[in-house]
């Protein structure tokens, strides 16, 4: 059920089906391949990414909500001076992408905490990385580029170009940043909504089964000075 909107920054959601789309471009942007910026290089050392997205419609108990995470965000922060010129290029393969693990769903709890069948997930993660989604085969990683960053000393903003599926979106993204011990860690938790990354939620059944439009993302980065 669904489509993925995903991240991030980050992101991006799924379900077990989805419309078809529009011609894509013929190759996917080059973006994120360093940061434009001067300042001390740091290289992201862990991570944690999680795209809860939810069922909707007068059917949606025929649905199931679904949990996207992944640990293996990788790339570089330039740290500047002060914070607001700093950038960053971090990247995401789609094949790290995990829908529904059963030990992240009962972390989650709540609307999450039932585990699905593993017909299930594996069938909602092939659609999530179909043609029709995400395209991995066109476009194996998504890419996250800081445009620029606001705010301070504590609480950001950045404008982040997302490459996703061979095309680009720029996102407003709150975040937290703190600095200390020479360990940076950076934190994002905001709502999106389909339409933010040029996709369309599934629909059935005239609406009456559906993916609803708007996802909440979680990302959490740390990185250390140099590589």
């Amino acid at each position: 059920m669904g489509k993925f909107l995903w991240i991030l920054l980050p992101l991006a959601v799924a379900g077990c089906a989805a419309p078809p789309r529009g011609p894509a471009p013929a190759a996917p942007p080059a973006h994120a391949t360093a940061p434009a910026a001067d300042g001390e290089a740091w290289r992201v050392t862990d991570s944690r990414l999680a795209v809860r997205v939810y069922r909707d419609g007068p059917m949606q108990q025929l649905g199931h909500n679904h949990l996207i995470t992944s640990h293996a965000l990788a790339g570089e922060i330039r740290l500047g001076e002060p914070l607001t010129a700093s950038r960053f290029a971090l990247r995401l393969p789609l094949d790290s992408l995990v829908v529904d693990d059963t030990g992240e769903r009962a972390r989650a709890g709540g609307d999450f905490a039932a585990p699905l069948p593993d017909r299930d997930r594996d069938a909602t993660r092939r659609n999530l990385l179909g043609e029709r989604v995400l395209d991995a085969a066109r476009q194996s990683e998504i890419l996250l580029t800081a445009e620029s960053i606001s705010g301070g000393p504590a609480d950001f903003e950045a404008q982040v170009r997302v490459s996703l599926a061979g095309a680009e979106h720029v996102l407003a993204v709150p975040f937290t940043l703190t600095v200390a011990d020479g360990r940076l860690v950076a934190r994002a938790d905001l709502q999106l909504t389909h339409a933010d990354l040029g996709l369309d939620p599934y629909t059935v059944a005239l609406g009456a089964l559906r993916v609803r439009d708007d996802f909440e993302v979680e990302l959490i980065v740390e990185a250390r000075r140099g590589s």
